[in-house]
Formats: structure tokens, sequence, C-alpha cells
């Protein structure tokens, strides 16, 4: 295998001895040390995906890179009065709400907060010596999510925007552009998807979790099978009468308990923004908790 310069990271795992001692060997399979990583590209905002990169930075110079709309996720900002109040609104309980609060707070401990980056919105195209890494926005997973594709080796990373064997959860969270609203992230990561159709080609997509993607077509299939189903069952209750996020959750996920609680929270509440956004779902707001009904078209 040819070395080039610079040498690049994507991604640096979480904040762990383990992660560590795993990178450093990985690093040393190729004749390199993490001193010789002079460029780290972070695709994502969560602790699992940029947890060590502060302390590669601090071992080797090397210059971090992250999306400018994860900026919350890169410093570990968080707005827990607003994920409390729309978990009311939703039908949570206090106990459960707070449970979620400080169970989404401990994952922090797997990452050191980010001190200085260089923020990329998308679009750009990083230089290497006889390679380039192209830089898509791919909003959905985070408001921030990045591609990388080096069109030279026919390969696309695409941190947790996609996955093989699991279906990407769109985590709700307070919305970069419109602070004090919760990110309609599945709405954006539908689009998201469309515009991998249009970009992604025959590159192989060398994801975040697991196995590479060789065929994107037809894993856009499985995907829109597997989403249809969700859609499917959120529909289905909803036929039933009106209902919070919290007794979709409880239809849908019935077992469900500690962080869980919040991906599961994220990917119905997510769903409804998208059904609502769409014409499919109505929102009914009361003072104190907001409920879902099927517009009459989709009851058709």
């Amino acid at each position: 295998m040819i070395l080039r310069d610079p040498v690049t990271l994507v991604d640096s795992g979480p904040l762990t001895r383990e992660a560590w001692d795993v990178l450093g060997a990985g690093l040393r399979g190729f004749g390199l040390e993490i001193s010789d990583v002079k460029r780290v590209l972070l695709t994502h905002g969560h602790q699992d995906h940029f947890g060590l990169a502060e302390k590669v930075a601090d071992a080797s110079g090397a210059t971090l890179y992250g999306g400018r709309l994860d900026r919350r996720n890169f410093r570990q900002e968080r707005n827990p009065r607003l994920l409390l109040d729309e978990m009311s609104r939703a039908g949570f309980g206090l106990l459960s709400r707070l449970a979620v609060v400080a169970s989404v707070a401990g994952v922090d401990h797997f990452a050191k907060p980010l001190e200085a980056w260089d923020e990329l919105s998308g679009g750009e195209t990083l230089a290497g010596d006889g390679w380039s890494v192209v830089v898509r926005s791919t909003p959905g997973h985070t408001p921030g999510s990045l591609t990388f594709e080096i069109p030279e080796a026919g390969v696309l990373f695409t941190g947790d925007t996609v996955l093989k064997e699991i279906t990407p959860n769109a985590v709700v969270d307070e919305d970069p552009e419109e602070p004090g609203r919760p990110f309609r992230s599945v709405t954006r990561y539908f689009e998201t998807l469309d515009a991998l159709d249009r970009t992604t080609g025959t590159s192989t997509l060398l994801t975040g979790h697991g196995a590479p993607v060789t065929d994107w077509a037809a894993h856009r299939r499985t995907l829109n099978r597997r989403y249809g189903l969700r859609v499917g069952q959120i529909e289905r209750e909803l036929a039933k009468g009106p209902a919070t996020v919290r007794d979709l959750v409880a239809a849908i996920f019935p077992r469900v308990k500690t962080l869980n609680v919040f991906l599961a929270y994220s990917e119905i509440f997510g769903f409804l923004m998208y059904l609502e956004d769409g014409g499919r779902v109505e929102k009914l707001v009361a003072p104190t908790r907001d409920r879902y009904r099927l517009v009459a078209a989709a009851l058709l």
C-alpha cells in the first residue's frame, strides 16, 4: 500500500483506553504512529466518533475538521430545558424526563470537548498528495453530519448517515439554525438520502459501524422498506385515535428503558414531524400536552 500525505484519520473513536490502544495498533499496522496523523475528519458530533479527537490533536498537532452545524455537540453544550419541556409535552413523566437528561449527559465522559477545529459546511474539497476529499453536508443523524468522498479511491466515508445492518436513528436535538426549536431530523435525513442517490454513484460506502455498503441503490431500497415499516406502525396506531409521543413509544417500543428511551423518543418524534411536514399528520396543541392525529386524507 502506498501511503500519501497528509496522513488523515476519519473519526477518532470514543475517549477510552481501549479505543486509544486500538487506534495506535491500527496505525502501527501501516508503519505509522499517532504522532504522524496530520488531519482528523469528523463525520459528526457524537462521542463515539469524536471522543479521542482532542487527544489525537494534542499528541500529533493534527488539524481537526468538523461540521459547522454540530458546533454545540463538539463543545458538549446542551439545552436540557428544551429536552425536558419537549418530553413533558410528549407525555413523559418527570422521573422519565430526568432519567433521560441524566443518561444523555452521562455519555459525555466518552469524549473530550473540542477546543478548536476548522468548520466545514459541505461543498469543500480538501487537497492531498495525489488524492482529494470531497466534503458534503448530510444532515439527519445530526444537524452537522458530513460525508467524505475520495474520488480517486472510489470510497465514501459515511459516519452514521449510512450503516449496513443498522437503520440510523435521526436524533432530535435543538436545531442549531433555529434555537429553541427541535431539529426536524427525519425530514432532513430523507432529504440527505435523496441527495446520496444523486451523488454516490458506484462508490463503496465505508460506514461508521460495521460492514461497507457496496451497492447503494440496493441498500436504499432496503432503507425504504425499513422506514416504510416504521411509518406504517405509527399510522396504524394513530388510526385508533389521537396519541402523544409517549403513547406511541409505549406501543411501538414497549420494553424500552434507560438511554434507549431518548432514542425511541427521537425516533417517534422525528417521524411525526416528518409526517406533519408531508401533510399526513396534524399536531393537536394543548396547554400542557401535544397529541397527533392522522389527517383525513391519510385515513382513506
